[in-house]
């Protein structure tokens, strides 16, 4: 895409309903959920749904491995030992854009689980701690 962005598919249609179909079920069934950050109001932490098994199998199966490849001076196999996956609902009426910011993670993995909209955009604008940290200019996917 740019340079330290991938763009690749990674899940099926098929898994990406079961997924939302899980999460449609906690956020019906009433039992409270914490939102994943301060600045999305509509969302659930993976592990707090039972999804969490999820995001370990993502970060050493897929995200590990595509960092120490990709971001070699910044990632090594001995680091991403950890992960914190969320989801995060954009719609009319609700969240519907988040503010520019900066991840303080080694790798971000960014997933669509998509369910039929438009307009929806991730905007990527430089690297932290390189000569791209303070460009104007973005990409957007």
């Amino acid at each position: 895409v740019i340079p330290g962005v991938y763009s690749f598919p990674l899940f099926t249609e098929e898994f990406c309903a079961h997924i939302l179909a899980e999460m449609d079920h906690r956020e019906s069934s009433g039992i409270p959920i914490r939102r994943p950050n301060g600045m999305n109001r509509y969302g659930m932490i993976l592990q707090d749904v039972g999804l969490g098994g999820l995001g370990d199998v993502l970060l050493a199966e897929v995200l590990r491995p595509l960092a120490t490849w990709a971001f070699p001076d910044w990632v090594g196999s001995e680091e991403c030992g950890e992960q914190y996956s969320f989801a995060v609902r954009y719609k009319l009426g609700e969240d519907v854009a988040l503010a520019e910011h900066s991840d303080t993670a080694n790798a971000t993995l960014n997933v669509c689980l998509g369910r039929g909209f438009e307009g929806g955009g991730l905007r990527f604008k430089g690297v932290r701690y390189t000569a791209s940290e303070h460009q104007t200019e973005g990409y957007e996917e």
